[in-house]
Formats: C-alpha cells, structure tokens, sequence
C-alpha cells in the first residue's frame, strides 16, 4: 500500500519523541504511521486513536479499548505477534508505538491468487502458533482477518498485528452493551448472536481465512454485512469442493472443522487447532500440496434433473425471528416413541370385492335382533313396563346386555 503524504500528523513529532513520517493504514478506531524514535534510535509503527473517539459518551470505552490493546499486546512474546512498545497521550491524541513490519499483508497476497496449498499451509501455521501464545495467555484476539495478518518482505514471515478488539477470557465481554465489534466476514455466528465469545471464535476466523487461501472466496456472500451476518449464523460453510476440485477429503475436514457453526464442533483452542493442521498437512501428496486453485480447476455444474411440474408452494408466514432461533419443524412424533414414523396403511383387496356383500349382511343381522325383541304391538320387551307399577322412566335391564347374552346376536 502506498504511502499517504496528505495527513497533518506527517511531518510532525508526537510527544517530542516520535517523528511522523507516512501514514501506512487507516481503520475505523485509528490511523497507522511509519515513525522514527529519536530516543531509541529506531523505526516503528505509531498507532494513533482517530480524535472524535475521545469525545461524547463513548469516549471512556474507546480510550479503555485502546489502553487493552497496549496490554493485551503486550503480556504475548512470541515472534508471530507484532510487538508492542508504549503507550501514551499527547494533548488530545492517544497512541500506541509498536514494531514496524515492512512489507504487505495477508489480503494483498489473496488477491494475487497464487497462494499454493504448501504455502497457505505454511502460513496458517505461523497464525495458529501465534494464537496458541495468545490463547495460552487467555487473550482472545477477535478480529482475525487477512488484513491483521502481516508479512515480512520476503513474505515468508507472519506477524498478527491488531489486537484492538482483544479481551482476556476473564473479562466482561466488551459488547455488553449490545454493540457487536469486529468484521463480520470473519465473525463467529456465537459473537454476531450474543456478543460473547471465547478462544474458539478466533479458531473459526482461521477456518473462514483457510477457505478464502484456498478456494480465492470467502464461503459467504451478501450485499449488505447483515445478509453475510446471517449466513453466518444460519448457515453451515460449504465445502472448498463447491469452489475448487482436487483438494480431498482432509482438506475439507479441516476446514470445516475450524469453522464449524457450533463451538463445540471446533478446536478448543489455537494450539489444537495447529495440531489438526498438521496433521492433514503431512498427509496431503505433493500434486495437492504445490497446486494453486487455478491449478485445480473448479467443479462442472452439475445438470438439474427432470422434475415433475408441482403445485405453487404455498407463502410461509414470517415471524421475523431468525431462523436459527426457531426450533426445528416437521413432523409430530408419538408420545413414548422417539422413533415413530407414518406407515401406509394397505387394504387387501378381497375387501374390495367383498365389502357390499359384508354391509348387506349386517343390516339382515340388525333387522333379525330387532324382531326378536319386538312384540305384536311394536314396543321392545326389555322397555315395556308392568300395567300394575308406577308411571316410571324406563330402566334397562340389569343383566347383560344384549338380553338373553351374546347368543342372541
């Protein structure tokens, strides 16, 4: 990326220390420059916070989060994570001094497309390891992205840079009140639908870039973050296989493993998920290992079968709640079974054949039973009463019914 030259901090020196020489970066919470420190004789990196930050309500939590960047940062030495040096005010800009890695980053390479999969491989490695220092100090980095992945200028070396959004796991999230921080092409569906999350959010960040190195798309697309938001959230990752063929069945697991919707399905952490790494990188041949994805082709399309017209389907109603949130539907199942299912009833055909025959002769045996109970005057036996007793309402019989017991049927 090429330097910025029309900034009014370049040229002038922060804190009577820092010289301002270019601006390198710009972010939504701060703005990155080369700087030269005149007291240690040597070039770094001075991030300084965008000033409107430091104004209004929010200005104690922008300033607190930049003060956890310093510390996070810095409580991690490890030579994949860039190096933090001070932290300071000068007036009203607050900054931060760090190491300066010359070079390019992680989306610039992407880009290029000629990522092989030894060297997407290579590099994931250097990532994890430096989460694995992370995470064994319970600091969550939270913005894993290509952007924060910064190399050498041989691009052999990786450095993660950026830990403004980091939080030690013991801490209240920061998202407390309900903003969500962070990249949502990269984000954990746990994080976009609470705000909370642990180590393993940054594991599935790793499996969103690995698709990306290794298919040259990321698994979800929207025109707006709030549709990518959602099929994060509703949506398992599709297989590389969909984008990129010849890649194997191993490769596909890791991936998906990393970003498996639900955490539980994850790598507990980045030193488990390096391990996994590994392991299907020494499995893979070298035919895989050197190919790009121009190499290995994409996967024709596959003919849509002939389907039979339907009926329109009819509208669903939408409640507006997410899909994710409802419970699963279909059909009710049999109380005190879990594995009840419809079974087609079928009907021999003997009672087609003989079903008018069957009707005719219940109705003869109904007229039968009927004159057997009638007398000449037409009233059944078992409702006449005595012309001796009282007026009463009629009272069946108090022996079995029908009288004279099944015999009479």
């Amino acid at each position: 990326m090429a330097p910025v030259t029309q900034d009014p901090l370049v040229g002038r020196t922060v804190d009577d220390r820092y010289q301002v020489a270019a601006r390198i970066a710009s972010g939504g919470m701060a703005t990155v420059y080369r700087a030269y420190d005149t007291l240690l004789d040597r070039e770094l990196a001075l991030k300084v916070m965008h000033p409107h930050l430091a104004e209004g309500d929010q200005a104690a939590e922008f300033l607190a989060r930049f003060q956890r960047e310093a510390r996070a940062a810095a409580s991690l030495s490890h030579p994949g994570v860039v190096a933090m040096y001070d932290q300071g005010r000068d007036g009203t800009l607050s900054y931060l001094t760090m190491e300066y890695i010359p070079g390019s980053n992680l989306r610039e390479l992407v880009r290029e497309g000629v990522l092989t999969v030894r060297r997407t491989f290579a590099l994931l490695d250097q990532v994890l390891s430096a989460l694995s220092a992370a995470h064994d100090h319970g600091v969550v980095h939270r913005d894993i992205k290509p952007e924060n992945v910064l190399l050498s200028e041989n691009g052999k070396q990786v450095k993660v840079a950026d830990f403004g959004l980091a939080r030690a796991v013991t801490e209240m999230t920061q998202t407390a009140t309900g903003t969500v921080f962070g990249t949502v092409a990269y984000m954990a569906p746990e994080v976009i639908a609470t705000g909370r999350c642990d180590v393993r959010a940054d594991v599935y960040a790793v499996g969103i870039m690995a698709f990306e190195m290794l298919t040259g798309k990321q698994p979800f697309a929207g025109d707006t973050p709030i549709q990518v938001a959602y099929a994060h959230v509703n949506n398992d990752i599709p297989a590389p296989s969909t984008v990129v063929e010849g890649l194997g069945g191993a490769v596909e697991h890791l991936v998906r493993t990393l970003a498996a919707r639900n955490p539980a399905g994850r790598p507990a952490d980045g030193r488990e998920a390096l391990r996994l790494l590994r392991a299907v990188w020494k499995a893979l041949p070298a035919e895989v290992l050197d190919a790009t994805p121009g190499d290995l082709g994409t996967p024709e399309p596959a003919s849509p079968a002939p389907t039979a017209p339907t009926a329109p389907a009819r509208p669903r109603a939408t409640t507006g709640i997410p899909q994710a949130a409802l419970p699963a539907l279909g059909p009710r199942r049999a109380s005190g079974s879990q594995h009840a299912a419809a079974v087609p009833i079928t009907r021999p055909r003997h009672r087609e054949r003989f079903g008018p025959l069957i009707t005719v002769a219940i109705l003869l045996l109904l007229l039968l039973v009927g004159l057997a109970w009638m007398d000449g005057d037409g009233k059944f036996d078992w409702v006449r009463q005595d012309a001796a007793s009282s007026p009463a309402a009629p009272v069946p019989p108090s022996g079995p019914w029908p009288p004279g017991g099944p015999s009479a049927l």
